[in-house]
């Protein structure tokens, strides 16, 4: 066996250190680096052809260029149907829109069984009310205890917004403030960018007010509009999505979920949501 000095030795390991620094470097760099932002689409932007063809309908979406879906409804498809269906598409799914009673303790389990069956790890409430400040803060408390059951497995519960969180305050604040203000930092906002802009306010603002809990945030033009990114109606300002897509990459983002409420009887619109997002590099 070849022996080894003491200056040999160290010097042998110096040399190998020089050569595994680029290496090393580069996996640090890696770690370090985010993983680009995904796309999907939520399927109530054509909810009319997926009620009339499900399977043709998100083929069409992955032709598209979308790689992911989001729930809001299953159209009589069992979990596992579900994961079959995806799976044959090379599709992912990116959320399901759950009602607040799913999250619930007597009910989440059930809700998370479902989820895990077809590779969703998003739960998102698409919405709720309360007639004043206490309805919201105890709606963050059940959020709150969701996310602790979620987290366990490896899931993610949040709350979609419309306008009325916006514009609906409280002795000066707003809904969307005191829910998030009062819940934990594991539950996430799924952002409607669309609706916060059409309510008068800024996403890029609320995004950084509350960060690293825009898990997935949904990317839809001014309502009510055309339905496809970057067009709005003459004389209105629509969202600045260069400024919210930087907001997003800073933050915990991992997709952008296009929502098109303007016609649910078309892919015309989706279609011309993905055309903006990939002239933008987002797609």
């Amino acid at each position: 066996m070849m022996q080894f000095s003491r200056r040999g030795f160290i010097k042998a390991g110096a040399a190998g250190l020089a050569l595994a620094a680029p290496a090393l470097s580069q996996a640090a760099a890696l770690v370090g680096k985010k993983a680009k932002i995904q796309t999907g689409v939520q399927l109530y932007s054509v909810r009319k052809l997926c009620e009339k063809d499900l399977i043709g309908t998100l083929k069409a979406i992955k032709e598209m260029g979308y790689v992911g879906v989001e729930f809001a409804g299953y159209y009589g498809k069992s979990a596992t149907e579900l994961k079959q269906i995806l799976s044959d598409l090379g599709l992912v799914a990116c959320g399901t829109h759950t009602g607040l009673d799913s999250i619930k303790p007597q009910n989440i389990a059930k809700t998370i069984a479902f989820n895990q069956e077809i590779g969703n790890k998003y739960l998102m409430v698409p919405g709720m009310n309360a007639k004043d400040a206490q309805g919201w803060i105890d709606f963050a408390k059940i959020f709150s205890d969701a996310a602790v059951t979620a987290k366990a497995a490896g899931m993610f519960v949040g709350y979609h917004n419309h306008q009325h969180e916006f514009k609906d305050k409280f002795d000066g604040r707003c809904k969307w403030e005191i829910f998030f203000s009062n819940a934990t930092a594991d539950v996430c906002q799924q952002m409607d960018v669309g609706h916060v802009v059409s309510a008068g306010e800024d996403p890029v603002a609320w995004l950084k007010k509350f960060p690293n809990r825009s898990r997935t945030l949904h990317a839809k033009e001014i309502y009510p509009g055309p339905g496809i990114l970057g067009q709005v109606p003459e004389g209105k300002q629509g969202v600045k999505w260069d400024e919210v897509f930087a907001a997003a990459e800073a933050d915990v983002t991992e997709w952008y979920i296009v929502e098109s409420e303007a016609d649910p009887n078309t892919l015309n619109n989706i279609r011309g949501c993905i055309e903006f997002l990939k002239s933008k590099g987002r797609a």
